[in-house]
């Protein structure tokens, strides 16, 4: 992921008022962290993790 799109999405979290992984600040997560997939034991990428659920966030090239 390119630098210009992490810098979109980390802008978008402060001026929303998100938390680190792009949903309301009151979000409680099973594990305290939604980026560990159960399913296959690897952790995702923050940023792919927050394009997922806010794909409008996708940097236009």
């Amino acid at each position: 992921m390119d630098e210009a799109t992490k810098k979109k999405i980390d802008d978008w979290i402060k001026k929303e008022g998100r938390n680190t992984y792009g949903d309301p600040k009151d979000t409680v997560y099973a594990g305290g962290n939604p980026l560990f997939d159960e399913r296959s034991a690897q952790m995702k990428d923050r940023y792919e993790y927050i394009l997922s659920k806010h794909p409008e966030l996708k940097q236009d090239k």
